[in-house]
């Protein structure tokens, strides 16, 4: 009943994993980019405004209303930020309803698709209107070639968020190298090396599930990407020097599909592995019931944390990723900045061009350091000319569960509080060492690729099409989480592939590509 139960629930899941794929929703959990060089600050004349900013609050970093970063752009630019927010779970429904009600304060946090749905309405302004007017955002539009792909008519409706002096994270292979030492055991180069080091290690811990998940979306791509193929409506840079590519019905997908199989048969695969959340998949990983993860890297800090207060040696660690049939090794670091999100201004806001002004200060040196670093002297100070956070605060937040986090929530500070261009050294100077480790050896990986940022803009009529294949293909999709489970048969592949190209895959494939095709790659 309990196989049954958690088939039913992963189904659902991949419904909507599907639908974000097609839809180019991303859950963006780490995008980053390389540093830029500045444009010189301009002095700024105070011009006294109160702006309500609207944004989600993810759980990791409660997002607060008096922080030393607001106090500081209030004395430096004149500018009040009333900042509220929502819980990140139902951030969604209230920002489109406020949205299709004309009802959105002064500044409010949206995606790609919420701009290329609503920007013909008037709703938001045209940033790029002013943009002869902001030297600091076209450095970083010249920086991150990307934010092309957000024009809309040759509009620009809103302010990415892009990073500077950036770690790098991905959906990475992270393995218990003290669990390989222990049983003596080289680290797997291949997956069919994987397959083996999983099935001893469930022969030295028969208790154990060794490969766990936080959910069958958490995975599936970044596998499937690795074996060759692709889940979905994915990028591949190995086809045609770059093209879009559904895989879910290619041959590549199938094998996927029967190495997770006999995974899940074998038991080496947790039997929840696909329905799992943070909380209850991180308690796998805590307490030594499972030895093996495909996903966000940064995520085996506070594993390692957990594992070491009672086995100092215990530590999951990042390993290069995999060789496929191919002999070729294939996987995707997040991407520089998150640039699918935008933070988008009000078509009702007073005074537009001192709005417009305030944000290209918050791209500008002098406003890129106040909102990831605080107040000079108070919170960071000058070290050879580059900001460094006063080692008072690292020592006050450095033993917190999730230091970073932590450190950043109080100040108002980095990505997850309201900063348009984050700088991630102060993560570098709170965080575990092996952080950098990570960061170097990932950018290093002769098998990484740099995901995608933003998909291509579609047309509205575009955007239509793809909302009516997709109706057709999601429940047919839900089937991936039979085949891994067993309870449909791998030789049903071919039909399971034949229905989707008859609901219309190839035709998402096309829209995908023409877009491309039209913001030039």
């Amino acid at each position: 009943m309990k196989t049954k139960r958690n088939l039913v629930i992963a189904t659902t899941l991949l419904a909507c994993l599907a639908a974000t794929l097609v839809s180019g929703c991303t859950k963006k959990e780490e995008g980053r980019s390389d540093q830029a060089t500045p444009v010189a600050s301009q002095p700024t004349a105070k011009k006294e405004m109160t702006l309500k900013l609207l944004r989600p609050e993810h759980q990791a970093q409660a997002l607060k209303t008096d922080t030393p970063v607001l106090r500081e752009i209030a004395n430096k630019t004149g500018v009040k930020l009333q900042v509220e927010s929502i819980p990140s779970t139902g951030y969604n429904d209230k920002k489109r309803a406020l949205i299709a009600t004309n009802n959105i304060p002064d500044i409010i946090q949206v995606e790609k698709v919420d701009l290329d749905e609503f920007s013909k309405s008037g709703i938001f302004l045209a940033v790029s209107d002013y943009l002869d007017q902001m030297p600091n955002l076209q450095k970083v539009i010249t920086d991150n070639p990307e934010i092309k792909r957000l024009y809309i008519d040759g509009k620009l409706y809103g302010f990415p968020i892009a990073v500077q002096n950036n770690l790098q994270y991905a959906k990475a292979l992270l393995i218990r190298t003290d669990i390989l030492q222990k049983l003596n055991l080289a680290v797997p180069t291949t997956f069919d090396e994987l397959y083996a080091v999983l099935k001893k290690m469930k022969e030295a811990y028969p208790d154990s599930y060794p490969f766990s998940s936080r959910g069958l979306g958490a995975f599936l791509d970044a596998f499937a990407f690795g074996m060759g193929g692709g889940l979905g409506i994915y990028y591949d840079p190995d086809v045609k020097g770059g093209q879009y590519v559904y895989g879910t019905n290619k041959p590549e997908f199938k094998k996927v599909l029967t190495y997770l199989n006999k995974l899940y048969q074998e038991k080496l695969l947790d039997p929840d592995f696909a329905v799992l959340n943070n909380q209850t998949w991180g308690e796998k990983n805590n307490t030594g019931k499972a030895f093996f993860y495909y996903d966000n890297n940064s995520f085996a800090i506070n594993f390692n944390q957990a594992l070491q207060k009672d086995n100092p040696q215990a530590k999951f660690d990042v390993i290069p990723y995999l060789k496929n049939d191919s002999g070729k090794s294939r996987g995707y670091l997040y991407p520089r900045g998150w640039l699918t999100f935008n933070y988008a201004i009000s078509s009702k806001v007073k005074d537009p061009a001192a709005v417009m002004k305030f944000y290209d200060w918050l791209y500008s040196p002098e406003g890129a350091e106040i909102s990831n670093f605080g107040i000079l002297g108070e919170t960071y100070e000058k070290v050879n000319g580059e900001p460094r956070v006063l080692d008072s605060i690292i020592a006050k937040y450095k033993n917190a569960a999730d230091p970073v986090r932590t450190m950043q929530s109080e100040l108002g500070t980095g990505y997850l509080a309201l900063s348009p261009l984050v700088d991630e050294r102060p993560n570098t100077q709170i965080s575990d060492p092996i952080v950098m480790k990570w960061s170097e050896q990932l950018k290093k990986d002769p098998g990484a690729f740099v995901w995608p940022g933003v998909n291509p803009g579609f047309t509205k009529e575009e955007s239509d099409k793809l909302k009516e294949i997709q109706s057709k293909v999601s429940p047919i999709e839900q089937d991936v989480v039979k085949f891994i489970m067993g309870a449909k048969q791998l030789g049903e592949f071919d039909a399971f592939a034949a229905s989707l190209d008859k609901a219309g895959v190839a035709d998402i494939e096309k829209i995908y590509n023409d877009a491309l095709a039209r913001a030039g790659k």
